[in-house]
This record gives C-alpha cells, sequence and structure tokens, in this order.
C-alpha cells in the first residue's frame, strides 16, 4: 500500500517551513526599514513579545496533527468512501487554519506590544489652579489656646499638611509673613518638598515682628505674574492684623480675580505668648507690666473677608479639619479650564488589531474557501 499522503504531509510540512522562514525575513526586513527610516520607531510594551513564543508551539502541534491524520488516511485507504470522512486530509485547509491561526496571534502580540512612529499634535484642554498658602508666622502664632500642648503654629502647619494631600495637579506656594512677607516655596507641583518646607516653619524665621496680611497678600500676587492658570491665595492668620495695609491689596485681588480664602487660628478666649516657645519656663510675653493676651481676631478676620465677599473658616481643633477649604479650591478650579496642545506619540496598534480581526474572519470562512472534496 503505497503511502501517498505521507508524501503530501511531507511536501505540506517543507512548504509551510518555507512560508515561515519567509514570513519572519519580511518581518524583520519591514522592522529594519522602521528602524533606519529614524522616526523614532519603537513599542511602548515590549514586555509581552514573549507570547511570540506561543508561535512554535502552535506550529509543533499543527504538525503533529498532520502527521497523524496523514497517517491514519494512509491506513485506511481502500475500505471505502463511508469509512473514509471521518479521515479526510485536505492539505490546503490544513495549511490555511494554521496561517490564520498564527497570524491572530502575531497581529494580536503586535497590537499589545503598541508600534509608535512619529509625532502629532492634539489639542485638549486641563482644569488649572495655582494655590499661594500665606502663613501667619507672628509671635502671637506661639499662644498655645488650641490645647495644651500645640501652638496656634503647630495647629496651622497640620492643616497646610491635610490641605496639601487633598491637592490633585495644583502648583502651590508657601509664603511667610509677619510685619513682612517673605516666599517660602514658590509655585511647584511637588508636595513632598512643600511639605518639608511648612514642616521647618518657626516664628523667629522673621525677625521684623507684626502682622500685615496687606504684605502677604502683596507677595501672593507677585507669585502669579507668570501664571496662566486660576488663582487662590488662602490666608492662614490669627487675624491680629497691625498695619491694616490689607485694604489696598484686596482691592487689586478682586481686579485681578484672585480667590481669596481666611482660615482662622486659635480661640476668642485667647492665651498667653511665650517669650520662647521651645521652654515655656522663660516666661510670657508682657505688656505695662501685664501678661500679653493673644486672642483670635474673629471681628477683624469677618472684616476682611466682607470686603471682598471671601470664604472665612476657623480652626475647630487642634486637629483642624481642612475639607471646606479644599472644597472652595476645587470649585475655583472646576471654573478654570485652560486650552492647552500636547505632543503625543503616534500609535500604530489599530492596524495589527484589524489584521487580526480579518484573520479571524478568514479562519472561520476557511471550510467555505475550500472545496470540501478536495483531498
Amino acid at each position: 500500500m503505497t503511502k501517498q499522503y505521507s508524501d503530501v504531509f511531507r511536501k505540506l510540512v517543507i512548504w509551510t517551513l518555507i512560508a515561515e522562514i519567509a514570513f519572519w525575513a519580511i518581518a524583520g526586513l519591514l522592522y529594519g526599514s522602521f528602524e533606519m527610516a529614524g522616526a523614532n520607531f519603537q513599542f511602548l510594551h515590549p514586555g509581552f513579545f514573549w507570547m511570540l513564543l506561543f508561535i512554535p508551539l502552535i506550529l509543533l502541534a499543527y504538525l503533529k496533527r498532520w502527521q497523524w491524520k496523514s497517517e491514519l488516511h494512509d491506513n485506511y485507504r481502500g475500505m471505502g468512501r463511508t469509512r473514509m470522512l471521518w479521515v479526510t486530509f485536505h492539505p490546503l485547509r490544513y495549511f490555511l487554519q494554521y496561517f490564520f491561526v498564527r497570524n491572530i496571534l502575531f497581529f494580536l502580540v503586535i497590537a499589545l506590544v503598541q508600534p509608535v512612529m512619529g509625532n502629532r499634535k492634539v489639542k485638549g484642554s486641563k482644569r488649572v489652579l495655582d494655590l499661594v498658602i500665606c502663613l501667619d508666622v507672628s509671635s502671637s502664632m506661639n499662644t498655645i489656646d488650641m490645647d495644651a500642648t500645640s501652638s496656634r503654629l503647630t495647629v496651622a502647619k497640620r492643616g497646610v499638611m491635610q490641605l496639601l494631600n487633598s491637592l490633585k495637579g495644583e502648583r502651590v506656594s508657601v509664603v511667610i509673613f509677619a510685619n513682612e512677607a517673605y516666599t517660602q516655596l514658590p509655585l511647584t507641583m511637588d508636595y513632598g518638598a512643600a511639605k518639608m518646607f511648612v514642616q521647618e516653619i518657626e516664628t523667629d524665621m522673621i525677625s521684623n515682628q507684626g502682622t500685615n496680611i496687606g504684605a502677604a497678600l502683596e507677595m501672593a500676587q507677585i507669585q502669579f505674574m507668570d501664571s496662566e492658570s486660576g488663582h487662590a491665595v488662602l490666608v492662614i492668620t490669627d487675624g491680629e492684623d497691625h498695619e491694616q495695609l490689607w485694604r489696598e491689596q484686596v482691592t487689586k485681588i478682586v481686579e485681578k480675580d484672585i480667590d481669596l480664602t481666611y482660615f482662622g487660628i486659635g480661640t476668642e478666649q485667647g492665651g498667653l505668648i511665650p517669650n520662647d516657645p521651645k521652654d515655656p519656663t522663660l516666661g510670657y510675653k508682657r505688656d505695662g507690666g501685664g501678661a500679653v493676651v493673644s486672642k483670635l481676631d474673629v471681628s477683624g478676620l469677618k472684616r476682611m473677608a466682607n470686603a471682598t465677599g471671601s470664604a472665612l473658616h476657623f480652626a475647630n481643633s487642634a486637629y483642624p479639619d481642612m475639607t471646606a477649604v479644599a472644597n472652595d479650591l476645587s470649585s475655583v478650579k472646576s471654573k478654570t479650564v485652560k486650552n492647552m496642545e500636547f505632543t503625543v506619540q503616534r500609535n500604530y496598534y489599530q492596524i495589527p488589531l484589524i489584521i487580526a480581526f480579518c484573520c479571524f474572519l478568514g479562519y472561520l470562512f476557511v471550510p467555505f474557501l475550500v472545496n470540501r472534496s478536495q483531498s
């Protein structure tokens, strides 16, 4: 008995291997031509290339099946057409089935690694906000009246830390002020650096004592000079403004459409101001023979807030809840949309994905593409 289909199997294997070599050679040439084109060709997720190792496994599985079918067909030749129906051998159909399955996997992997080449411009919009936190470091902020151990400055820094944790994409700057104002941290999105700078703030950083909120507002506006984002200023203070120079600055702030929020630290009962916040045993500040009592200036803060329709919040404990302040800032941010143009890489994952889908359809229609009676 001749081994007709074993010979056909050998030819099928040879032509399949030739087709494989040709396929990978063409793929290599295409990759090399893209690399030489100098169009910044690369793959975004090359880690998925390992999945191509399934292709030789699929080839081995198909070869084993073809061998089994050819041997079975040779062994059952001459037993009648009815008995041969279940061992039919269609080389072209088998090759096309493997061809489409291999290509489905290959092009799906290429889609997963996402080939990119060249750049394109994309227009978009972004809600943006620049926030300047003005922190009072006058000596009255050393007063311990929120609880038994925490000074107003300590409470204020806790509030700033909580607020920094809630920010999402805003740039933040820190200005410290007493009778003068200085920029402690320029506008940045490095919240880690901002926290570090805030932790280091002490009342002895400014020797010229007093409380000049106007100077703080003026310095805050300087931070916005080169900014196209929405602008917001948060003033954290006990409200004891001795200079009363804030009126001129709030007028400018209103004209520049800067959102202004006040946050009061301290209690209306007040407390004594220690000479040295690190050593309370050194006594308290005195004036005219009596100890100086520092109180939260609620009426002064309300007067400043009402002058511009600004939001006003107060610390309700030594661990202040900054949720209301964060909500105010979020509301300001939602009103400011900045149109932007981005340069992004051209992604061509759609092309191999479409080819893989076409191969899937081809696989489904193989029985209709090949004559069923072919053997």
